[in-house]
C-alpha cells in the first residue's frame, strides 16, 4: 500500500514555521511522506494575515493547488482561517478550517492513525544549519494597527524541560544554531522548581549547558521585554548571537503615540544606546511601517531621521495594512499614495546604506560564518554574507578582511562546552541580498 503523501505550505512569521514543522513532524511519525502539492494525497495550507497582503497570497495558493489538484483533500489553518474563518468557509466551501489551537492533533484533523508522540521526533528543517522552535504564543498588546492579538490572544510558554528535550534533538540531528520563537517571546514565563519563576534569561542559561549546541538566538522580541538581566547573558554569553530584532514601526512620536507602541522615539533610542554600549558588535534589526493613516511628510521625514540615527543593521520595510476590527482601520487615510511611494524608496535607500555602514566596521575583524548549502551564511550578529569560495553546509568559517588580501586563522573559537576549529580564512564580499 502506497504511503500518504502531504503537502505542507507555510506562509508568516517564523512561529507559524516552528508550527508547520512539529505537524510534519508529527506525520512523518506514522509513515507519511511530504510531497509537492500536485502529487498529494493531502495539502495544508498555514496561512497569515498580518497584512491583506499575506490574505492575498494565502488565497492565491490555494486557488493554485485547486488547480494542480482537484483530487487532493484540502486544509486551512493559521492566523487567516481563525480571523475570517466564516468567509473563507463560504469563498471556499469544499476545503476543511481548523484552527491555530488546533495544530498540536494535527493527526486526528487530517483522520490519519493516532500514535502517542514520543522524543526525538524527526527534524523537517529542510537545512542543517539551524531549527527553529516556538517557546512561546499570544500577544496581548493594544497596538492599534495589529490583529495578532484577535487571532492569538491567549499567552503560553513551553515548559523548559520539553524545550531543552526539543534542542536536544534538533542538535542531535545536525543543527548547530537554535532560534527561539514567539509571538511576544519577551514573555517567556514558566514555574519552575518550588513554584520559582522561569524567564526567558533562564531558559537560555539551560540551553547553553547542551553540548554540540553553537549558537542560540532570538528571534523579534519587543523593546520593553529587553531586561538588564537579558543584555548582561548576551554580552558575556559564548552561544548566544549577538543580534536582536526590535520592531520600531515609525521613528515619530505623535504616530508612536497613535499605534499605541509603549515608547517614545527618545526611550527607543536610549534603550539600544545602552545595549550597544554593553555589546558594541551587536546587529540590531526593525521593522518600520510606511503610510500609517495619520502619516505626513513630516512624520515620515522624521521617521527616516531617527532610523538613521538609530543606525540599524538592517531594515525590514512595510507599507501599512488595513486589519479589520483594528482601531487604525477606523482612521482616515490622510497622507496621499505619492507620498507613501516616495518615502518607501527613501527607506529602502536608507536599507542599503546601512548594511554596507554596518558592514564596513567590521573590516580587518575576524567574523565566524556558520555556512549554508547556497554557499552563504550568518554571522553572530545577523551578517549576511556570501563567501567567495563554497564550504560545506553546516561548517564553521572565520574570515577575516584586510583589504584584498587573504590570510589563515589557526585559532580556536572556544564554545562553553567544546572546541570548534576554525576553517580558512579568505576575505568576504559583503552583504548577500536575499
Amino acid at each position: 500500500m502506497d504511503k500518504m503523501k502531504i503537502h505542507f505550505k507555510t506562509f508568516g512569521c517564523k512561529v507559524n514555521q516552528c508550527e508547520t514543522a512539529i505537524m510534519q513532524s508529527k506525520v512523518l511519525e506514522i509513515g507519511c511522506n511530504l510531497s509537492g502539492p500536485e502529487h498529494s494525497d493531502i495539502i495544508v495550507i498555514n496561512s497569515c494575515t498580518v497584512t491583506a497582503n499575506a490574505d492575498r497570497k494565502t488565497k492565491q495558493y490555494l486557488r493554485k493547488c485547486l488547480r494542480l489538484n482537484l483530487e487532493s483533500k484540502f486544509f486551512l489553518t493559521g492566523c487567516y482561517a481563525d480571523r475570517s474563518w466564516k468567509k473563507l468557509k463560504s469563498e471556499f466551501p469544499n476545503i476543511k478550517l481548523f484552527k491555530n489551537s488546533e495544530k498540536e492533533n494535527i493527526q486526528k484533523i487530517l483522520g490519519l492513525p493516532l500514535l502517542s508522540t514520543l522524543y526525538p521526533l524527526p527534524s523537517t528543517f529542510s537545512a542543517r544549519t539551524r531549527a527553529y522552535i516556538k517557546i512561546q504564543d499570544g500577544c496581548n498588546g493594544k497596538c492599534s494597527y495589529c490583529v495578532v492579538p484577535k487571532v492569538r490572544p491567549k499567552l503560553w510558554s513551553k515548559n523548559i524541560d520539553d524545550v531543552i528535550k526539543d534542542v536536544k534533538n534538533y542538535v542531535s540531528a545536525g543543527h548547530k544554531e537554535i532560534v527561539l520563537c514567539g509571538i511576544r517571546l519577551g514573555r517567556y514565563k514558566v514555574k519552575g522548581e518550588r513554584l520559582k519563576v522561569k524567564n526567558l534569561v533562564d531558559l537560555i542559561k539551560e540551553l547553553e549547558k547542551i553540548d554540540g549546541l553553537y549558537r542560540i538566538r532570538l528571534s523579534s522580541i519587543e523593546l520593553h521585554d529587553i531586561t538588564d538581566d537579558l543584555i548582561e547573558l548576551m554580552s558575556k554569553s559564548k552561544k548566544l548571537c549577538h543580534h536582536l530584532h526590535i520592531s520600531l514601526q515609525s521613528g515619530d512620536d505623535s504616530i508612536l503615540s497613535d499605534m499605541k507602541r509603549p515608547y517614545t522615539a527618545g526611550k527607543f533610542f536610549n534603550k539600544i544606546a545602552k545595549i550597544r554600549k554593553k555589546i558594541p558588535d551587536i546587529g540590531i534589526t526593525t521593522d518600520i511601517i510606511i503610510g500609517y493613516p495619520n502619516d505626513t511628510e513630516k512624520t515620515l521625514e522624521n521617521s527616516y531621521n531617527f532610523v538613521k540615527k538609530c543606525a540599524f543593521s538592517r531594515l525590514h520595510i512595510f507599507r501599512f495594512s488595513r486589519r479589520p476590527g483594528t482601531k487604525a482601520d477606523l482612521i482616515k487615510r490622510n497622507c496621499p499614495e505619492a507620498v507613501i511611494k516616495k518615502w518607501q524608496e527613501k527607506f529602502a535607500q536608507l536599507d542599503t546604506h546601512l548594511k554596507k555602514s554596518f558592514l564596513k566596521k567590521f573590516s580587518g575583524k575576524k567574523l565566524e560564518i556558520l555556512t549554508e548549502s547556497n554557499g552563504c551564511g550568518y554571522t553572530s550578529n545577523y551578517i549576511y554574507l556570501k563567501l567567495p569560495v563554497m564550504h560545506p553546509e553546516n561548517e564553521i568559517v572565520c574570515y577575516k578582511k584586510h583589504g584584498t588580501e587573504a590570510e589563515q586563522d589557526t585559532e580556536q573559537t572556544q564554545n562553553s562546552s567544546e572546541s570548534v576549529p576554525c576553517k580558512v580564512q579568505c576575505q568576504f564580499s559583503g552583504i548577500y541580498e536575499k
